[in-house]
């Protein structure tokens, strides 16, 4: 068994998850501005913008609640394989976010070696 510093950390960014994806679905227009993408003037535009930010925060949702979901099982190995489709997304965001604005990556890129911590502290490597 790890430390329970790493069960409550990975508690902490999976609510963060959710978080960010309730933000994205209620305020579109803030999120993209927070996240520096472009909002669009054009109606048709703006509304299409707003319906892809509403599918990332339902994504962040869902996956935010299953890893609080998980963790409430207290299975350790699992929640650290879990976290590790934060990695995917984390990275995938931050591709998308530079080839989308030319940058802004860092913001999402920061995440993977946080989780790859929080990862290896649940699979026992630090015990």
């Amino acid at each position: 068994m790890s430390h329970p510093f790493f069960a409550n950390a990975s508690l902490f960014l999976s609510t963060g998850l959710v978080l960010l994806g309730l933000n994205g679905m209620i305020r579109p227009e803030a999120h993209l501005w927070a996240l520096q993408f472009p909002v669009p003037v054009d109606p048709t535009a703006k509304k299409l913008s707003y319906a892809l930010m509403r599918i990332w925060g339902v994504r962040n949702i869902a996956v935010g609640s299953l890893l609080t979901l998980i963790w409430k099982t207290g299975d350790e190995k699992l929640l650290a394989t879990g976290l590790g489709a934060g990695i995917a997304l984390a990275t995938t965001d931050g591709f998308v976010s530079r080839m989308l604005i030319g940058g802004g990556e860092t913001q999402h890129w920061i995440v993977p070696p946080i989780l790859g911590v929080v990862m290896a502290g649940l699979y026992g490597w630090f015990d």
